[in-house]
């Protein structure tokens, strides 16, 4: 972040990741929170976060965890107990009129092998994201490699982030 009168501003990185951040909040899963932002110069023009699609049931309107109520480990993917569309799939299915070549997409967990083979089709140049969620056959960057999407991790200062957000509210108050 850079600092200039005492006020924090975040860089550009820094900024669509904390757009992902607030995409997440959106999301319907009781047991985990992702979102997604495609950019392109500069500009988000699309955002997406996890959830089942529009008439299914999320775990917030059930109140329980599909997987929690099956038994089975939230963290195994492919179970076919979890309904929720992946944020990454979200923002590029919400982005249905622009062509998305040349894109940089952030998100909050490092895309599954599906969520890889999405971006690589959607023409995503590059992924930007905070945690590597790997899966137990990785396969994403592989399809990562060969389609010639560049992807890296970013490392935000959790603290100078919350202090940008409050800096913005306290300017809001009347």
């Amino acid at each position: 972040m850079e600092k200039k009168l005492g006020l924090l501003r975040p860089s550009w990185d820094e900024y669509f990741i904390l757009a992902a951040v607030l995409a997440a909040t959106r999301a319907s899963c009781v047991k985990f929170k992702s979102g997604a932002v495609i950019v392109k110069n500069k500009r988000i023009i699309a955002s997406g976060y996890n959830g089942p699609a529009p008439g299914v049931p999320s775990g917030f309107e059930l109140g329980y965890c599909r997987k929690d109520r099956a038994g089975v480990d939230w963290q195994k993917k492919g179970s076919g107990h979890c309904l929720a569309t992946h944020a990454e799939a979200n923002a590029i299915v919400q982005n249905h009129k622009q062509d998305l070549t040349g894109t940089t997409l952030y998100c909050l967990h490092f895309p599954c092998n599906e969520c890889a083979k999405l971006i690589a089709s959607a023409g995503i140049k590059e992924v930007v994201y905070l945690k590597h969620y790997r899966e137990e056959v990785p396969k994403a960057e592989e399809i990562f490699e060969c389609s010639g999407v560049k992807f890296r991790k970013i490392v935000i200062n959790h603290k100078d982030s919350l202090k940008v957000i409050e800096d913005v509210l306290k300017s809001t108050k009347e």
